[in-house]
C-alpha cells in the first residue's frame, strides 16, 4: 500500500465537481486505490478522505468516523466506509452543529451546522448498493466529503474575509517553505 499526496487549496481540482463511476471501473485496480486512500487518511490523521483531495475526478471516498459514530468499533480500519456514487436520499430537518476540519485545508477549524442525519445511497468497493443513516459526528463526516466530490470546500464556506485571510496565511507559509 502507498501513501498518496494530499493536494491543498487552492488547488483547482478541489474545486471541480466529480464525474460518477461507470461500473467497468470498479475493479481491483480500483480497490487497490481504495486501500491507498485509507492508509494516507489514518496516516495524515483524518477520519475521510474525497477522490479530489488526492487528484481523482471521479465519485468515490472513504471515511471512517470512528469511536465517534455511535454502534462504532472505535478501532482503525473496522469501521471502513468505501463509498462509490454515493448520493443523499434523505435529510434531517434537524441541525447539527459541530466543528470541521479538512485535510486539504491544513489549520482551519470552523463551526457549521448540518442536518443531524443523513439517509445514504452508494455502491462498495465491489459494485453493490448499500444505504445506510448516518448521525451526528458520522454524518458531518459523509456530508463533508461527499461537499468534495461537488467540488465544495470548507473554505467555500466561510466568510470571504475568513477565505480571504486564510489563503494569504498560506501563501506567506509556503513562501516561507512551510
Amino acid at each position: 500500500m502507498a501513501i498518496l499526496e494530499i493536494i491543498h487549496v487552492p488547488d483547482p481540482r478541489l474545486s471541480e465537481k466529480c464525474r460518477p463511476m461507470r461500473p467497468e471501473e470498479i475493479n481491483d485496480e480500483l480497490r487497490l486505490f481504495l486501500r491507498d486512500m485509507a492508509e494516507t487518511m489514518y496516516a495524515a490523521p483524518g477520519v475521510g478522505l474525497a477522490a479530489p483531495q488526492v487528484g481523482d475526478t471521479r465519485r468515490f471516498l472513504v471515511a471512517d468516523p470512528g469511536s465517534q459514530d455511535e454502534g462504532s468499533s472505535g478501532r482503525r480500519g473496522v469501521d471502513l466506509i468505501t463509498m462509490i456514487n454515493p448520493e443523499i436520499v434523505q435529510a434531517s430537518k434537524d441541525l447539527y452543529k459541530a466543528e470541521e476540519g479538512c485535510l486539504s485545508v491544513p489549520e482551519l477549524w470552523e463551526n457549521f451546522e448540518r442536518p443531524r442525519w443523513v439517509e445514504v445511497r452508494w455502491l462498495d468497493e465491489h459494485g453493490q448498493p448499500r444505504q445506510r443513516r448516518f448521525e451526528d459526528f458520522a454524518g458531518v463526516v459523509i456530508m463533508h466529503e461527499m461537499d468534495h466530490l461537488e467540488g465544495v470546500t470548507i473554505l467555500d464556506r466561510v466568510s470571504r474575509f475568513k477565505r480571504s485571510r486564510y489563503l494569504r496565511a498560506r501563501k506567506k507559509a509556503r513562501q516561507r517553505g512551510g
